[in-house]
């Protein structure tokens, strides 16, 4: 987020807002819509997530699905855990998009999922999610 006296206009960066975050200045904003709600709602709207929080304890669910997907990789002696999701890509504008296309009119996709529903498939989701967030701000 960026404020100036003066509205400026950038292309790929939604604004300018006048007094949206400062009182008699315009606001420009860029980055990414609602990261961490679209990684919980990837996480809490999946079928395995109860079980998975169940089994992760006290540990955190992202630290849990990161030690399943280490196992997975391991077990399949796949090089990286990245290989994991060569099959399922998430299209991370479930919010719309604020930079760098700017259209918050977007919406999220997600393919390559199958029937199956256990917690690998969650961990593998997420991952997806998470990749998809780290590459999307460079299109």
């Amino acid at each position: 987020m960026a404020v100036s006296k003066e509205p400026l206009f950038v292309s790929g960066v939604w604004g300018p807002y006048y007094s949206a975050m400062v009182p008699c200045y315009w606001l420009n904003e860029g980055g990414q819509s609602a990261t961490g709600k679209l990684i919980d709602h990837i996480i809490d709207s999946h079928p395995a997530s109860i079980t998975a929080k169940q089994q992760a304890g006290d540990m955190h669910i992202q630290t849990y699905l990161g030690l399943t997907l280490e196992s997975m990789a391991k077990r399949q002696k796949l090089p990286s855990v990245t290989m994991l999701t060569k099959d399922v890509h998430v299209w991370p504008d479930f919010h719309g998009n604020r930079s760098p296309i700017a259209d918050p009119s977007l919406k999220g996709m997600i393919s390559g999922l199958s029937l199956s529903a256990n917690e690998e498939d969650l961990a593998i989701l997420y991952l997806a999610a998470v990749q998809a967030l780290a590459v999307s701000g460079g299109h």
